[in-house]
């Protein structure tokens, strides 16, 4: 699914129409490098339409089948892929230098998913349905280019594991989950 494509998103959800949706992982990301001089209005925009606005219309679209799935299986959960970089809270002086690259589109397109996380962790926990961000680690994917350390597969256990731990009280917040670390909430 092309999550900066309405039409593929509104597809997928009519092809899905009537089935349970116990888990939603919002995990659509792309991160152009750019500095304070060099970040253009093109780059912001393309991060924020697939980093920020596609998962909200995945969300929204997807909404009847987590419905389904909280009425008949007492709750479920979404969890949207962020970053440590989204974390306006851990940005000092020392975390800008080693991130100044993503900073400014990347990081405030996360730091924008995370607010979405909070307002539907909100209008929906009345749903039994449970949000979520995390920040995965610094995973080696086609995006971090050979400059992470931590493997996909070690990352994905940390995150099923993660997941299976979810309950109500988890909803809207933002969790660390790199492997490397201890569990711990992230300020926004």
């Amino acid at each position: 699914m092309d999550t900066s494509d309405e039409a593929t998103i509104l597809e997928a959800a009519r092809q899905l129409e009537g089935q349970p949706i116990d888990l939603l992982i919002n995990n659509a990301g792309i991160g152009l490098p750019g500095e304070l001089t060099s970040t253009t209005k093109a780059s912001f925009m393309r991060q924020f339409e697939v980093n920020t606005i596609g998962p909200f219309l995945v969300t929204r679209s997807l909404l009847p089948n987590l419905q389904l799935a909280a009425k008949a299986h007492g709750a479920a959960y979404v969890v949207q892929l962020s970053s440590f970089v989204g974390s306006i809270g851990s940005i000092t002086n020392e975390t800008a230098a080693m991130f100044k690259d993503a900073l400014y589109g990347y990081g405030s397109s996360k730091a924008a998913l995370n607010m979405i996380t909070r307002a539907l962790a909100v209008e929906l926990s009345a749903s039994n349905i449970v949000v979520v961000s995390v920040h995965p680690g610094y995973v080696d994917t086609d995006m971090t280019q050979g400059k992470a350390t931590l493997k996909p597969a070690d990352s994905a256990e940390a995150m099923a594991s993660f997941i299976s731990n979810l309950n109500p009280e988890s909803t809207g917040k933002f969790f660390n989950l790199d492997p490397q670390m201890p569990v711990a909430e992230l300020p926004w």
